[in-house]
């Protein structure tokens, strides 16, 4: 409970700091780097799940990791994708 509190506590200091379309490096690396650690999670649940959960947490990687691949090549993401990459999902 913890974690999901700090991810969207984390989404909305993103969203209420960042003007318009741009955003500061330094919230790209903090960002990066808790996906980073977001797919890391859904890579270890995707080996141990099986079924409709790992289906779910396959789905969930996958949007994590284009969120990843956009921002680490600089381009902007909508708000509402990064949100929905930092979801912590129970299973």
């Amino acid at each position: 409970m913890k974690t999901k509190t700090l991810y969207l506590t984390i989404v909305m200091l993103l969203l209420a700091s960042v003007p318009g379309q741009t955003q500061s490096a330094f919230t790209n690396t903090e960002l990066i780097a808790h996906l980073e650690e977001a797919q890391k999670n859904c890579d270890w649940k995707t080996r141990n799940l099986t079924g409709g959960p790992k289906g779910k947490m396959l789905l969930h990687k996958k949007t994590i990791d284009d969120v990843l691949e956009q921002l680490k090549a600089g381009q902007t993401v909508d708000p509402r994708k990064i949100e929905k990459a930092l979801e912590v999902h129970g299973s």
